[in-house]
């Protein structure tokens, strides 16, 4: 039996990448189950033929967006931490990321939020990719708040608010969320510091 994870174990080859691409526009733009492949053959510019052989299933094709989403939130917060001289700002930074995501116009919320809302209660494996990215962001946090010198179960915290985020973002259609969580972070964290935070 596979077991599904977010890393993929090989890179994607260049028909992969047109097709997982062509997928996270269509399921963001219509949800998954309304999409056919056919649709994302030829949102893809290749065969449905081309396709199948790239991704056998519907499913290896979410499995695919979801890997594509997770890789970039990786590599954000990656350049988020090089880019912070101060564990405390790396947090912050993390919001501020998500409010340049939600000002995007094609921003229709988080895939893993998406994804669990729509297939999570039939398809147990894309419900266990859900929580593995919501694991990782909180473990992320974690170490974030060890290097500041921060209590670590407050991860847990900013891990809420970075998904209450991105949902409500999605609700409203608006950057604000972003701002206000990032906001109520930094009142958080400052709990814990006398200096200022924000």
């Amino acid at each position: 039996m596979t077991v599904l994870t977010l890393t993929p174990s090989t890179r994607e080859t260049p028909t992969q990448r047109a097709a997982s691409g062509a997928a996270d526009a269509l399921f963001t733009e219509h949800g998954v189950i309304p999409v056919t492949v056919q649709q994302v053959a030829d949102r893809a510019g290749i065969t449905l033929a081309e396709l199948t052989a790239a991704y056998p299933t519907k499913q290896s094709l979410v499995v695919a967006v979801l890997q594509r989403w997770h890789g970039a939130w990786r590599r954000a917060l990656d350049h988020i931490t090089e880019a912070s001289a101060d564990p405390r700002d790396e947090v912050l930074g993390i919001f501020s990321y998500l409010e340049q995501c939600f000002a995007d116009e094609g921003w229709r919320g988080c895939a893993f939020i998406n994804g669990h809302a729509e297939l999570g209660r039939q398809d147990p494996d894309i419900a266990a990719l859900a929580r593995e990215h919501f694991l990782d962001v909180e473990r992320h946090l974690t170490l974030v708040c060890e290097r500041g010198s921060l209590p670590t179960h407050i991860a847990q915290g900013l891990s809420l608010l970075i998904e209450g985020a991105r949902v409500e973002s999605a609700v409203q259609q608006s950057a604000q969320p972003a701002r206000t969580a990032r906001l109520t972070a930094a009142v958080l964290m400052s709990v814990y510091d006398s200096r200022s935070t924000f």
